[in-house]
């Protein structure tokens, strides 16, 4: 990074009762009690704040959601309690960390010096949670970071540092992580861990959980997440071009006992972004709304809904499938237990095909920006190395290729990620997206998890 002293993050004012907050500064403690997207949240913490005195005595009480950065002792509570909520709006500020070591305001305990400078005093962005369908509270961190729950290991407090900052993946904001000096780790060390709040699940039933990251640099870091501390997916600073937005997604079924889950990431080694980390049942995909981005019916766990289906070669096979039944998926990496697939029993007849295709799928019309980015993302399969390929129009225009003999496509028989960032340059109001099986050989062409989100102007 250009300056690793300086921090950018969201500094959460009140206009309406600046006076009685002033000298307050919002550390991890106090933002963990007073979260101010949640006003539900913001209100048991006051009713605790009213209970506590200056000895604790009466502090028995302490929200579960601010232990791992408050602790279990009054005199943090005491503090933060002092300045109350301050959720009416948001400055934009710059925090800039400098080496003196001075006596703290009464909301914040002796620490490092911060000096907050502001840049832009705006209304905050809006606080929703998402997905739509879903489960994960504020994931898309417009609002900060709460109530998600950052905590830097103790070796590294001081030389590891977070913040929100822009630009995010699809809106204006992510959340950030940055060397702040030179950490004593030998070799791989995990510096940050981001917790997200509890939330519920049905026993059985199968969800998703998606994120984006972006790399600062060429590390040998990485960032792992996992969900009820089972591993869900490690993404590697050297996997895919660096200061790129890559979005990833990840399967979870609860099990007989889970009604609850929470999900977390880690950073090892690595500085980097994070953000639009949603969490919704698989179900959720089905119908005209969906947990993520613009496009209905994309996991294909209700049929075909609202996608048209076209089959020009006669000899090909064409339609949703339940994967679960058919040996040929096992160790592919579904996403659910459904998706599109073609299979044809030889090589097809050019003349019973339309340009080598032998079957396709097209989307119901979408509204779109003029101007604006888009991500394009599915999954494909392939059964063997020469069967085919899969290509994607919008609105007629082809604008990728998949092979299966591609690198990002890996080992035969497995759902491989497709990532393509689309720019509306021709003005279009409404799209609807093509995704055609060409067909040369025997063989099965899957496709799943089909997305089509707007992106924030600058991602690449």
């Amino acid at each position: 990074m250009a300056n690793l002293k300086t921090i950018v993050a969201l500094a959460v004012v009140s206009l309406a009762g600046i006076s009685a907050a002033a000298g307050c500064a919002a550390d991890n403690c106090y933002r963990a009690l007073f979260p101010c997207p949640s006003p539900s949240a913001v209100s048991v913490a006051s009713a605790f704040c009213a209970t506590i005195t200056a000895s604790g005595t009466t502090a028995t009480n302490y929200p579960t959601r601010a232990t791992n950065a408050c602790g279990t002792t009054a005199d943090r509570y005491i503090s933060a309690c002092q300045c109350g909520p301050t959720c009416s709006y948001s400055t934009l500020a710059m925090a800039t960390s400098s080496s003196s070591t001075t006596n703290a305001p009464a909301c914040e305990p002796p620490s490092t010096s911060t000096t907050f400078t502001s840049t832009t005093s705006t209304a905050p962005p809006a606080c929703e949670s998402t997905p739509v369908n879903g489960n994960l509270l504020y994931g898309d961190f417009e609002c900060d970071f709460t109530p998600w729950n950052p905590l830097v290991f103790a070796p590294y407090t001081g030389v590891y540092g977070y913040s929100v900052t822009t630009p995010g993946f699809t809106k204006f904001n992510s959340f950030q992580t940055q060397f702040l000096g030179i950490p004593n780790c030998p070799t791989t060390c995990t510096y940050l861990r981001l917790t997200s709040p509890v939330f519920p699940v049905t026993p059985g039933v199968k969800y998703k959980y998606t994120f984006a990251t972006w790399f600062d640099g060429i590390s040998r870091g990485f960032v792992g997440t996992k969900i009820n501390d089972r591993a869900g997916r490690t993404v590697s600073a050297l996997d895919y071009p660096v200061t790129n937005w890559r979005f990833h997604q990840v399967p979870f079924q609860a099990n007989a006992t889970e009604n609850e889950a929470s999900v977390f990431f880690e950073w090892l080694n690595v500085e980097s972004r994070l953000d639009s980390v949603t969490f919704a049942p698989l179900s959720a995909y089905c119908g005209n709304t969906s947990p993520v981005g613009l496009l209905p019916d994309g996991e294909f766990e209700c049929g075909l809904g609202a996608w048209t289906q076209q089959k020009p070669d006669p000899q090909a096979t064409a339609g949703v499938v339940n994967l679960g039944s058919d040996s040929l998926y096992t160790n592919s990496f579904p996403m659910g237990d459904y998706a599109w697939r073609v299979v044809s029993p030889g090589v097809p007849n050019p003349a019973n095909q339309e340009l080598h295709v032998s079957a396709r799928i097209i989307s119901g019309s979408m509204a779109v920006t003029p101007g604006k980015k888009y991500l394009v993302y599915f999954t494909s399969f392939f059964s063997n190395r020469t069967v085919g390929s899969v290509g994607v129009m919008i609105n007629n225009s082809p604008i990728y290729t998949r092979n299966p003999n591609d690198a990002a496509q890996g080992t035969p028989a497995v759902f491989s990620p497709n990532h393509i960032i689309w720019t509306n340059m021709a003005g279009l109001t409404s799209v609807s997206v093509k995704i055609e099986a060409l067909v040369f050989g025997a063989g099965t062409i899957a496709i799943d998890s089909v997305m089509f989100v707007e992106l924030n102007d600058g991602v690449v």
